[in-house]
């Protein structure tokens, strides 16, 4: 039988990354960060995303507590960059999870 506590369990520890994925300007971000090879600061993420400064700051913050970007200080501006590898592998963990799960309940035909 499934264990259908564990594949909640793992639902709900990847729910605020899955939000991060789920959400267009962030993917963008995401996407805009990945080409850039060094980071970018967020007056280029702003020009790249083509949304105000303030929202682009409000996406940087969600995304940084989620773990999929960090920021380093290069002198009085931030370079933000992405850190998907932990994320990356709570994902897989969670689908994996879940591919137990409904796996072994799918009706044989």
């Amino acid at each position: 039988m499934a264990n259908y506590q564990k594949s909640e369990a793992a639902l709900a520890e990847s729910a605020q990354l899955i939000g991060i994925f789920a959400e267009k300007i962030r993917r963008q971000i995401i996407i805009a960060l990945g080409n850039s090879g060094d980071g970018l600061n967020v007056t280029d993420i702003t020009a790249l995303v083509n949304i105000s400064r303030p929202a682009v700051s409000h996406h940087l913050r969600l995304m940084r507590e989620a773990g999929v970007i960090a920021m380093r200080s290069n002198g009085v501006e931030h370079i933000y960059y992405l850190t998907l590898t932990e994320p990356l592998k709570l994902l897989q963990t969670t689908f994996t999870t879940l591919a137990t799960d409904f796996d072994a309940t799918t009706p044989k035909s």
